[in-house]
């Protein structure tokens, strides 16, 4: 072992023992395992501190010995975690005094036993995986198959409003499942990356148990932050200012702009449904711009050519604006977007009236407001 890892080593043993002896209130769990193909090396446990925004920090450096042995014992909080073991990276959900351990003959052929909450990380990850692909995955290749044979554009526009609608029932479905097989869980708090404002009653009652169950620890506040964020952007809301550059430069304010009706519409060039959702904005502003109806398009793009060329291609003539941060766009944060498109639907005193209605819900959405 060179001296340099020598030290990081000892000095990871340290800080974990001083930990112990002086916070006897923190959870513990145990690592351990086998691995016959490692010897003498490294692997790395980090922990995630944000799912949202995928920020991570390194926990711990586990020596595996000659004989491919490892053991670590840890005084930390509850969370989820990697562990790096060469090319190799496993997440784990684990809760207090868990005993988790890894076996195998290689990298290639790992089990992972000891953690609940991992096993349930699995089976939802298994399940999310299985219902994209049921719902989403399925369409996009009748998509692509149409695009190969040329067949008419009608159907394609059919096709990428039911990816949009089916999307919202991936997202559904998931809810389900944690709310049926994943009680409150530690594994729980990766799932709340897909939530919804659809589901906001049982979210935040669900959150409510897990923090009765768990205590003050870092994933309940970013949960309890969730919620709260789902509770701005709900129905009957006021929606959040928003001041972001046009293609210009020009810094234009979602209140300079907005009418009787409005619609803000977060998209991407690279986001096919966005794109072809363009032809059914453009009708919608064609047909009542004149009688109070605005977009507010935010493009959640990073790279500006692109975005302007999909500006001219869509014939997106409303109001357009990006930071080209992508969805590090703040303004995409504070409005907790985790997927595209999405819109909110507001009134002229900005109040949300609806939100992610795309295809025939929209298009009857604007209707009944202008001629009913």
């Amino acid at each position: 072992m060179s001296s340099l890892k020598k030290i990081l080593f000892i000095s990871s043993i340290a800080f974990l023992f001083l930990i112990g002896c002086n916070s006897k209130k923190q959870a513990s769990f145990r690592i351990s395992g086998k691995i016959n193909s490692l010897k003498n090396t490294y692997i790395l446990l980090h922990k995630i501190e944000d799912y949202q925004q995928s920020q991570t920090s390194l926990i711990d450096s586990i020596y595996i010995n000659k004989k491919g042995e490892f053991n670590s014992i840890y005084f930390l909080q509850p969370a989820i975690y990697t562990l790096q073991i060469a090319a190799k990276k496993i997440t784990l959900a684990i809760d207090h005094k868990q005993h988790i351990v890894v076996k195998g003959s290689s990298i290639n052929d790992l089990s992972i036993t000891g953690s609940k909450d991992t096993n349930l990380l699995n089976k939802y990850e298994q399940y999310r995986e299985e219902s994209l692909n049921r719902l989403v995955t399925s369409v996009r290749t009748q998509i692509k198959k149409l695009q190969n044979n040329g067949i008419p554009n009608e159907e394609i526009i059919r096709l990428r409003a039911l990816e949009v609608e089916n999307y919202q029932k991936h997202l559904n479905e998931l809810v389900n499942f944690v709310k049926n097989k994943m009680g409150v869980s530690i594994a729980i708090y990766p799932t709340s990356l897909r939530w919804n404002n659809e589901n906001l009653p049982f979210l935040k009652e669900l959150v409510l148990n897990f923090e009765n169950k768990h205590g003050p620890i870092n994933i309940t506040q970013q949960l309890k932050d969730k919620i709260k964020l789902l509770e701005k952007t709900n129905i009957g809301s006021q929606v959040l200012p928003i001041e972001m550059p046009s293609k210009n430069g020009q810094i234009v304010s979602l209140n300079s702009v907005k009418k009787r009706v409005t619609l803000i519409d977060f998209w991407a060039s690279w986001c096919p449904p966005c794109r072809t959702e363009s032809i059914l904005l453009n009708n919608l502003y064609k047909n009542y711009n004149s009688k109070g109806f605005e977009i507010y398009g935010i493009s959640l793009d990073t790279n500006k050519d692109r975005w302007l060329k999909a500006l001219e291609t869509d014939q997106r003539t409303w109001v357009n604006v990006s930071t080209l941060e992508g969805f590090n766009t703040p303004i995409a944060k504070e409005y907790g977007i985790a997927a595209l498109p999405t819109n909110f639907l507001i009134d002229a005193e900005g109040k949300i009236i609806a939100q992610n209605i795309h295809g025939e819900q929209l298009k009857q959405k604007i209707k009944e407001v202008f001629e009913n």
